[in-house]
């Protein structure tokens, strides 16, 4: 896309990507967003780029995406479609972006979807390869590096892998996090995703060691803030 047809969220007011616009994702570092021209279904292209009180604005988007406000809350959506852990400088350097600001970053996207919507996030980037050799082994999607983000930021209440065959843009491999339609749904999908993370660390061992050293941790801490939201005491969960 022709570098003209990009317009800072500044000059659009009304957007919804506006709301993210100079939020801040780190001590002294903040979001810098972009839009471009909406598709024929109303789908807005967007890009982010850090700006740092350090080190400027990077020469390069932190991340590249699509978000979409459908009419119902369950049809309204944010996607990344391209993340940049090690993103350039204008002077020639090159940064990488710390997991705190990463985050964080997705933390400021989520505010974006409302109860029933999601966000979806792509796995393919070579920042994400820790989570597409754990999903390809059967690990719980919240409990790999990129779903504990999302369940994080507040969109993890359920989750969908998604891949189609058919490569492109439809074909890329992201992960869907949905975020709660109520409280019913919340505590509902939580005792289920409880339940599967603690058969999780039953067979775990299984697996080899980096996804071991990686993904436990995330699931013990998942288990731990499940417990604490649900109000279940340590031993079987009730939907296991």
């Amino acid at each position: 896309m022709s570098e003209t047809l990009w317009r800072a969220a500044a000059e659009l007011p009304d957007h919804p990507l506006a709301a993210i616009d100079g939020a801040a994702v780190g001590e002294g570092v903040t979001l810098a967003v972009e839009i471009g021209p909406p598709s024929l279904a109303g789908v807005a292209r967007f890009r982010a780029f850090l700006v740092s009180d350090d080190l400027g604005r990077t020469a390069e988007p932190v991340l590249r995406g699509l978000q979409y406000s459908g009419p119902r809350p369950t049809q309204q959506w944010v996607e990344v479609i391209d993340f940049n852990a090690r993103i350039p400088l204008g002077d020639g350097r090159h940064v990488d972006v710390p997991e705190g600001i990463d985050l964080r970053i997705h933390a400021r996207l989520a505010e974006l979807v409302p109860a029933g919507g999601r966000l979806m996030v792509e796995y393919e980037s070579e920042a994400r390869s820790v989570t597409a050799r754990a999903l390809a082994a059967g690990v719980p999607p919240v409990a790999t590096p990129l779903g504990g983000i999302m369940f994080a930021a507040g969109c993890g209440t359920a989750f969908r892998d998604h891949y189609a065959a058919g490569g492109g843009r439809q074909g890329r491999r992201k992960l869907q996090g949905f975020r709660a339609i109520d409280d019913e749904h919340e505590q509902r999908r939580g005792l289920e995703m409880l339940a599967e993370l603690e058969r999780f660390m039953n067979r775990s061992k299984q697996l080899d060691w980096l996804v071991q050293s990686q993904t436990r941790p995330i699931a013990e801490a998942a288990i731990t803030t499940l417990r604490s939201r649900l109000g279940v005491p340590e031993g079987p969960s009730p939907a296991g």
